[in-house]
């Protein structure tokens, strides 16, 4: 007699992945507001006894969540073919590879939209998602201070500030192109030029 295939149960790993897919889809669909762990439990078809083993509580989730969003986020960097010559390259990037996000996966944004949005009233995700804001801070940063090292931007820059206005700025670009995509590259280049007259140092 012929056995069946059977297909073999995920390992934990692969189910808490699973369980944080499911969960980053559904929150980009519907928002935090009506995000429930039993929605994700019956999508992942399992009871809410088994979704709570891998994650005790729905800010466990929400944390699985954005470090989900954050490793999206590098890995849309780290797929970048050329590296940057210089670090107005690198800014030109940041500015263009967020307005490719919005034209290609704006889920990524919806998800981060809905987590900032919420954390301005809930104190437990604003936690959770400080840390993913600070690293996107902390690369701008250094952005700028390479551009000064370089020579490209105004020596008078204070980064750690100048970064957050740049934070800032691209956030709302993404908003912005989130209402218009087909605009978001127009968008992108006019906040290109628009922040190289303020960084670059001054020609001779």
């Amino acid at each position: 007699m012929l056995k069946k295939n059977v297909k073999p149960r995920p390992t934990t790993e692969e189910r808490r992945k699973e369980l944080v897919r499911i969960a980053y889809r559904l929150i980009a669909q519907r928002g935090l507001e009506g995000f429930r762990t039993r929605q994700v439990a019956a999508a992942a078809g399992i009871d809410t006894g088994t979704l709570h083993y891998h994650f005790p509580s729905k800010q466990a989730l929400i944390q699985a969540v954005v470090d989900h969003l954050a490793e999206d986020f590098r890995a849309t960097q780290a797929g970048r073919i050329t590296m940057p010559a210089n670090a107005v390259e690198e800014l030109r990037n940041e500015i263009f590879g967020l307005a490719a996000r919005v034209r290609e996966s704006p889920e990524q944004l919806l998800v981060a939209l809905e987590l900032t949005v919420r954390a301005s009233r809930d104190r437990i995700v604003a936690e959770i998602l400080a840390r993913m804001q600070q690293e996107w801070t902390d690369s701008l940063t250094g952005i700028l201070n390479r551009g000064i090292d370089q020579g490209l931007f105004r020596a008078d820059l204070q980064p750690e500030e100048a970064a957050f206005v740049l934070r800032a700025q691209l956030a709302g670009m993404a908003l912005v192109g989130m209402a218009a995509p087909e605009r978001i590259d127009a968008i992108a280049t006019a906040l290109f030029m628009q922040i190289n007259s303020w960084l670059l140092k001054p020609q001779a």
